[in-house]
C-alpha cells in the first residue's frame, strides 16, 4: 500500500511541476517560435513577465495600456512586465503578423533597457527581428504600411507615425554603419 501511495505521490508532483512548466508565458512568433524576454534587472537575471490582459468590455481593458496594444511596465517589486492586450491580438495577429514580432520585440527591449526611448525601443525591435530572419520585404512594408497609417503620436514617438518609422529607419542605418566600423 506504501508503494501505491508513493508512485500517486510521486505522479501528482510530476503532473504539478508540468502544468507549472506548461504555465510559464512565452510568445509565439509569426514563424511559429516561441521566445521570452531576458532581463536583468538590479542583479537579477530573468524573463519579462507577460500578461495578456483579455477583458469583456473595454471598461474592464487595463488601463496601463491607454490607447496602445501592448507596453512594458515595472511591476511592484520592479520587475519588468510586458502587458499585452488579447482582443486586438486576436482580432489582428493573423493579418499583420510582422507587427506584433515588432511589438513584442519593442516592448521586450523597453523591459532589458526601461531608459530606452521610444525611438531606440523600435531601433532594437527591428535589429531582433532582422538577426532573426523576420525583416523581409514583405515585414518591413507591413511595418512601414502601419507607421504610415498612424497620425497623431505622442512626441516622444515622432509626433506621428511617419516620422517615428523615419526616425526608425535613421537609427537603424547609424547602427549597421557603427558596426560596420
Amino acid at each position: 500500500m506504501q508503494a501505491f501511495l508513493f508512485i500517486c505521490l510521486r505522479l501528482t508532483i510530476f503532473s504539478v511541476l508540468v502544468s507549472a512548466v506548461s504555465l510559464a508565458s512565452a510568445f509565439t512568433l509569426s514563424n511559429g517560435e516561441e521566445v521570452v524576454c531576458p532581463v536583468t534587472r538590479n542583479g537579477v537575471s530573468g524573463f519579462a513577465t507577460e500578461i495578456w490582459n483579455t477583458y469583456t468590455t473595454r471598461t474592464d481593458r487595463n488601463p496601463e495600456l491607454g490607447k496602445a496594444v501592448a507596453v512594458m511596465r515595472l511591476d511592484a517589486n520592479d520587475w519588468p512586465t510586458i502587458i499585452i492586450d488579447a482582443q486586438a491580438y486576436q482580432r489582428t495577429a493573423k493579418g499583420t503578423p510582422a507587427q506584433w514580432d515588432f511589438v513584442y520585440f519593442h516592448e521586450c527591449a523597453h523591459a532589458q533597457k526601461p531608459e530606452l526611448s521610444e525611438i531606440g525601443a523600435n531601433c532594437a525591435a527591428y535589429f531582433e527581428m532582422d538577426s532573426r530572419g523576420l525583416m523581409g520585404f514583405y515585414s518591413f512594408k507591413e511595418l512601414e504600411s502601419a507607421h504610415m497609417g498612424m497620425m497623431n503620436l505622442p512626441m516622444e514617438y515622432g509626433g506621428s507615425g511617419p516620422q517615428f518609422w523615419h526616425q526608425t529607419l535613421q537609427c537603424v542605418r547609424k547602427g549597421r554603419e557603427e558596426n560596420l566600423k
